[in-house]
C-alpha cells in the first residue's frame, strides 16, 4: 500500500505532512450503501478535532461522505462511514479534510485505489 499525498496544508506545516492509506477488501455483491474500508491517517496536524471524509469515483462523481471526530489512534475503522457503494470497476478516491474545533481546514489528503482490488 502507498500513502496519499497532501493537497494543502495550514501555514507552518510542511507540504507533505498529512497522508492517508486504505485498500478495498475483497468485492462483495453490490449494495446501495457501502461501509468504508479501514482508513489510516498519518501526520494529522495538531489541533485537528474532526475529519470530513469524501468518497468519489472517476470524473469526480461524488459517492457521499461524512464528518466524524478524529479517532484517537488515527484509524477510521471499517464500517465507520456510509457512502454509496462501488459497484462498477474503476478508480475510487477517499479524500480526508482535517478540521479544527472551529471548523477551519487544517489539511487535506487523498488516495485512490482501483475497485475491485
Amino acid at each position: 500500500m502507498c500513502f496519499g499525498v497532501l493537497l494543502i496544508a495550514a501555514p507552518g506545516h510542511a507540504a507533505d505532512d498529512m497522508k492517508i492509506q486504505f485498500a478495498f477488501p475483497a468485492p462483495k455483491p453490490c449494495t446501495t450503501v457501502f461501509g468504508n474500508p479501514e482508513i489510516k491517517l498519518k501526520n494529522v496536524p495538531p489541533g485537528t478535532r474532526s475529519v470530513l471524509v469524501r468518497f468519489r469515483r472517476e470524473k469526480n462523481y461524488e459517492m457521499g461522505g461524512q464528518e466524524v471526530p478524529l479517532p484517537s489512534d488515527g484509524v477510521l475503522k471499517p464500517e465507520t462511514l456510509r457512502t454509496w457503494g462501488p459497484c462498477n470497476a474503476g478508480l475510487y478516491t477517499y479524500e480526508v479534510i482535517a478540521k479544527s474545533g472551529t471548523g477551519a481546514v487544517l489539511a487535506k489528503a487523498e488516495w485512490s485505489e482501483p475497485y475491485p482490488p
